[in-house]
């Protein structure tokens, strides 16, 4: 078994599940099941890598994909979509 698809891998994301649900605006089921869908396909196949990069342990870094992933997936497609807007949301967020 791959270590990060451990008992803790699945602990950490099913937490940061919780967090991102919990903490978002009020979802109906058909968002709610996308948010899961991406942020466990986002850590499953990315928190390796993330773990490499941060230099953090395994889990820590499923938890940090699973609560960023449906975010930075929803910026790209809005950049695909729309450039512009995406360049104006950049802007502003390098200001703050």
């Amino acid at each position: 078994m791959s270590d990060m698809k451990t008992p803790e891998f699945w602990i950490a994301v099913l937490v940061a599940l919780i967090v991102k649900v919990r903490t978002s605006p009020q979802f109906g089921w058909m968002k709610v099941g996308a948010t899961i869908a991406v942020s466990v396909g986002a850590a499953w196949v990315s928190s390796e890598w993330a773990s490499e990069v941060l230099g953090v342990p395994g889990p820590v870094a499923a938890a940090i994909v699973t609560l960023t992933a449906e975010g930075v997936m929803r910026w790209l497609l809005l950049a695909v979509n729309d450039p512009k807007q995406a360049i104006d949301l950049w802007k502003h967020w390098r200001k703050s």
